[in-house]
């Protein structure tokens, strides 16, 4: 057996597709299910139970205050720094998106919206001391950058406008996801400077059965632009760790993803991934995290299956090490508290290495 690690040797150490003392854990989940966790257990701090592998951080607020109301005619849009509209449901979890180029007919205007100011050391102030305070706790951890190009792109010009704009090499979507991967080389360099382990990276490119697109769009115009965000990270840090996110059948885009210099593949969602398959073909290059489905046993199922999905994904996808136990998204509202205990009890009973 191992001998005891600290969250960051283990975390580290499954990256490497090594075998820690135990699989690590990474445990999302919304905050309104965390306070109902934290009454169930009559608790006001989740981490002895949840006892987390991960610091997760991100840049600071910007101070801009940018005024993206012109872009909407609807009532009762928020939107966030880049200026992608929403109208939230009650939850405060899923939202109707409202794309503010939509409109845009020429590339002046994507060049003259108001883009977030990302690229300015402000945002970043700090970071190294709150990464440094991390990893003095023992923690791994990761720099966030989820929607990395992709969904940004789409959630600003609309799914069918970017599409549209690649399929006839339009000028306003070299611009647009330029502008975009301008942004977030500033941000992973930030990252790697301030001595994270992990960058978080990734974008939602397949459904429930397939990709949203070809393997040769994703090729031709998404990969150069991850590569050059990896490029940009591993200038700072050699030995920074990349992490890409995408739900879904993400199967046929492994192989690019790897050349692309990913380490590890979230959240192998097992609706949609077999595990074992990915585990006997891709092990060898790839670390994986995720994988306890949020679309059916964990919500839906008793906590016998929780018990027995658990001690499954943990059997095969961390056989002889590379794998970060949790579930493939955040925990929701309809996740019973029984399946969690049940999840968590799991983890502690099936986590270890003889």
């Amino acid at each position: 057996m191992p001998a005891e690690m600290t969250s960051r040797e283990r975390v580290l150490t499954a990256a490497r597709r090594e075998a820690p003392d135990r699989i690590p854990r990474l445990i999302p989940m919304l905050g309104a299910v965390a306070e109902r966790l934290q009454t169930e257990l009559g608790v006001t701090d989740l981490q002895p139970f949840l006892r987390p592998d991960f610091a997760e951080l991100g840049l600071s607020r910007s101070d801009l205050q940018t005024d993206f109301s012109r872009y909407f005619t609807r009532p009762g849009v928020t939107w966030d720094e880049w200026g992608r509209g929403r109208i939230w449901d009650d939850t405060g979890h899923y939202a109707e998106y409202l794309y503010p180029l939509e409109k845009a007919e020429t590339v002046a205007e994507i060049e003259a919206y108001p883009w977030p100011d990302l690229t300015e050391p402000y945002r970043w102030a700090g970071l190294t001391e709150r990464v440094a305070a991390a990893h003095a706790q023992g923690l791994a951890v990761s720099g966030m950058l989820a929607e990395t190009v992709f969904e940004v792109a789409w959630q600003l010009r609309s799914m069918m406008g970017l599409f549209g704009d690649i399929l006839a090499d339009d000028p306003r979507a070299t611009v647009l996801l330029d502008k975009i991967t301008d942004r977030r080389e500033s941000v992973v360099r930030a990252y790697a400077q301030a001595g994270v382990d992990i960058i978080h990276m990734g974008d939602d490119v397949a459904m429930q059965d397939r990709l949203l697109m070809s393997r040769d769009m994703f090729n031709t115009w998404f990969r150069p632009r991850f590569e050059r965000i990896i490029r940009a990270a591993r200038t700072e840090n050699p030995e920074v760790i990349i992490s890409y996110h995408s739900d879904g059948r993400i199967n046929d885009l492994i192989p690019d993803l790897l050349e692309a210099g990913v380490q590890i593949l979230n959240p192998v969602q097992p609706e949609c991934v077999d595990h074992a398959w990915v585990k006997a073909t891709y092990g060898d290059r790839l670390a994986f995290s995720g994988g306890l489905g949020v679309q059916s046993v964990l919500p839906f199922g008793t906590p016998e299956e929780v018990r027995e999905h658990t001690r499954a994904a943990i059997q095969t996808l961390g056989a002889g090490g590379g794998y970060i136990v949790g579930p493939s998204h955040v925990l929701e509202l309809d996740t019973p508290m029984a399946n969690i205990r049940a999840m968590m009890a799991a983890i502690e009973e099936f986590g270890g290495y003889d």
